[in-house]
């Protein structure tokens, strides 16, 4: 009896093993960080533990996966190219854009930091997005306090580890649903805007404007 309860809960466990599996392959990581190596290391940390994973080498680029630049960011965005470890689409626009479920971030990096990274993602229809920043800073806790008083799920010490993977799932379970309810938002937005200057309005206006007043 003991020995078939003891199999009972090793069949139990490698199946909840199973199902965590393919639970986090249907969860995507930007991945941001100027450093190729650090790059390199994170995509195959990410990849060995189940998810699906974009890189990008600058915050700049971030935010133009994102969608988040204005017209000026990306066009000095657009003379480095995207350094992506999935098939996913690098338009800016927001309905291109596969479903973002974390953002793991280096602090420290020329242009946009991870900090200003984060601080325009929580200002922004992705703020619900959670954000984890790295550091390789010897005195990281100045850094931590900012970073999680800025919106930050977590501060990871670099080189990240593979024990540090296992933190990020508590961080994903409740950000399944939020890309559709950016992109539903999105998509409200422009449906508005093309109704307040459909054609046929402007061809009443014209209309109006051309009877003879008497």
């Amino acid at each position: 009896m003991e020995l078939n309860s003891e199999a009972d809960e090793d069949t139990k466990k490698e199946q909840e093993q199973k199902e965590e599996e393919k639970e986090k392959q249907h969860f995507h990581v930007l991945a941001v960080d100027d450093s190729n190596i650090d790059r390199k290391l994170l995509e195959r940390l990410l990849t060995v533990s189940s998810y699906q994973v974009t890189c990008v080498d600058s915050g700049d680029k971030a935010l133009e996966y994102l969608g988040l630049l204005d017209i000026q960011e990306s066009e000095i965005s657009r003379t480095s190219s995207i350094s992506s470890c999935s098939s996913s689409s690098s338009k800016s626009s927001e309905k291109e854009v596969s479903k973002v479920n974390l953002i793991m971030t280096d602090y420290s990096m020329p242009g946009i930091t991870g900090y200003d990274l984060l601080k325009r993602v929580k200002r922004s229809s992705w703020k619900d997005v959670p954000v984890v920043v790295m550091s390789s800073e010897n005195i990281p806790s100045r850094i931590t306090i900012r970073c999680l008083e800025g919106g930050a799920e977590e501060f990871l010490l670099k080189p990240v580890k593979l024990a540090d993977m296992r933190k990020l799932h508590s961080h994903l379970l409740n950000t399944t649903n939020i890309h559709d309810t950016i992109i539903d938002s999105d998509h409200n937005n422009n449906t508005n805007k093309r109704k307040a200057s459909s054609p046929e309005d402007s061809d009443r206006r014209t209309r109006i404007q051309e009877l003879p007043v008497s």
